[in-house]
Order: C-alpha cells, then sequence, then structure tokens
C-alpha cells in the first residue's frame, strides 16, 4: 500500500484519528513491558537506537542483506557504538541521575550491559524479551496504515471532487 503525501493531507483527521489510536496503544503495550515505566523504554530505545544506527546505516545498507542476518552472522560487534549516561541523558532530556536509575534497572533485566568505563549496549536480553512484542508492532502499525487506506476513497474513484456523504433522513 502507498499513501502519498496529498492524500494525507486531505484526509489528515482521518488519518490522526488512525495514527493517534495506534500509538495509544503501542503505549499501554510498553508501559505493560517496562511495568508502569516509560522512561525506562525511552532510555532503553535511545541506547538501542545509538549502538545500531551506524552499523545499519553504514554496513547494513550497502550490503544487500537484511538485519538480521548481519546480526546472526555476528558482523555488527565491531561497529556498534557504544553510548553512555550523559548522551542519553541529553539526547532525550532526561536527568542524568534519573537515567542511571533507569540504566541500573535495564542492567538487572538483561536489556543493557555495561563495557568499560559508562559505555553501554543494548543486551541480547532485549532481542529475547521483545522478539514477539516487536512483531505484534510492527502489526499494529501495519493495521492502522491498511485502515486507513480501506477509510479513504481513493482519487480515481471520485475523481478530482471529495465524494460526497449521504444525508440521514
Amino acid at each position: 500500500m502507498k499513501i502519498d503525501q496529498k492524500t494525507l493531507r486531505e484526509h489528515r483527521a482521518e488519518f490522526s484519528y488512525f495514527l493517534n489510536r495506534c500509538i495509544t496503544e503501542h503505549l499501554v503495550r510498553l508501559s505493560r513491558a517496562f511495568e508502569g515505566d516509560l522512561t525506562a523504554a525511552v532510555v532503553l530505545g535511545t541506547i538501542g537506537q545509538y549502538n545500531v544506527r551506524r552499523f545499519h546505516d553504514e554496513v547494513v545498507t550497502k550490503s544487500g542483506t537484511t538485519l538480521l542476518e548481519a546480526l546472526r552472522s555476528g558482523a555488527h560487534r565491531e561497529h556498534l557504538r557504544p553510548c553512555n549516561a550523559m548522551s542519553v541523558a541529553s539526547s532525550t532530556g532526561i536527568p542524568r541521575e534519573t537515567v542511571r536509575r533507569k540504566i541500573a534497572w535495564l542492567v538487572a533485566r538483561g536489556w543493557v550491559r555495561r563495557a568499560g568505563r559508562d559505555q553501554l549496549y543494548i543486551d541480547e536480553g532485549v532481542v529475547r524479551d521483545f522478539a514477539e512484542f516487536n512483531v505484534a508492532t510492527v502489526e499494529l502499525f501495519v493495521g492502522m496504515l491498511t485502515q486507513f487506506d480501506a477509510a479513504v476513497p481513493r482519487r480515481a474513484e471520485y475523481g478530482t471532487a471529495r465524494p460526497r456523504v449521504a444525508a440521514r433522513n
């Protein structure tokens, strides 16, 4: 499905409804997965994105392989970029001491590991514990796009004029 910019603009109310419903459902699921601590979810996500971004952008996209294949081969290990509590605090606006507490919580769950002085990496527990969660998240997002696509009439069906809504008697 391809949704063009013009359709998004013309039907922004519908898109906002479906998007916000999807985001709300996702936030509820995140809250449950993180025992009500959405700040910990933001910290984990920030660490993970910081670690993997360079590997994905510089290695995976140029290799012709999928991210999963590259991760399974171990090719990522030399390309992961560590981050620290200060960089997480700086990029998120979360106070540094709060970030440090969240990191300790994430380390205890096996989702983050420390290496060297204040070098943080996502740990393999994230893959294990969030594999199904992430599949469900993608399904939720694709479902939202599918619902939007089904709810919005296509230009070819009604020409350049907007469809008329039948009046109720």
